[in-house]
């Protein structure tokens, strides 16, 4: 089950600011929706040793159609950000690297090319229903989102990145050890 899967089915509202009538994030969480960077070396920095990238989902190399590859960035065991790639069959048909990421990080392996640019973000407040069982989203009901746009040559892909608890928890831990 997918973001993409289920946008038919329920209507997300994509907003051009972090803020809904009924909720705004905490200014730690706003940090990191803000965030222009890229997360990955953002989560590498705060969990050291302890950061791993779980491929949950990629059939990039295997389909001839659109695709979807889903990812969880992780502080230990704590799961921090789950996020999605829609990969449109063109853009894989144009940039084959896009099918054979790996463990790597997508927005690492799009920092190093010169040919990318990123459109703005929108930010969502998205059921914690909506996310696979291994997102766990713990006494959340929902949670703030990101996507945006990146643009490779002439093709573009859709990251949505979804920000789990354990991410503040993973910041609360770390701060205490700083002290």
């Amino acid at each position: 089950m997918s973001l993409q899967n289920l946008q038919p089915r329920a209507t997300i509202l994509w907003l051009t600011e972090p803020q809904s009538p009924d909720e705004k994030p905490r200014p730690l969480l706003r940090s990191w929706l803000t965030d222009t960077g890229l997360l990955t070396p953002r989560i590498r920095r705060l969990c050291a040793d302890e950061f791993r990238l779980e491929v949950l989902e990629d059939d990039a190399a295997q389909a001839t159609t659109d695709t979807l590859r889903r990812v969880m960035l992780c502080c230990g065991d704590l799961p921090c950000i789950y996020a999605e790639t829609f990969l449109p069959a063109k853009t894989r048909a144009a940039h084959p690297w896009l099918c054979e990421l790996g463990s790597e990080s997508l927005g690492e392996a799009l920092q190093s090319r010169s040919d990318v640019s990123r459109g703005s973000f929108e930010y969502a407040l998205l059921p914690s229903a909506q996310l696979p069982v291994t997102a766990k989203a713990g006494d959340e009901s929902v949670l703030w989102a990101r996507r945006s746009v990146f643009t490779v040559g002439h093709e573009s892909l859709t990251v949505t990145e979804i920000f789990l608890p354990g991410l503040i928890e993973c910041e609360n831990r770390h701060a205490r050890i700083g002290d």
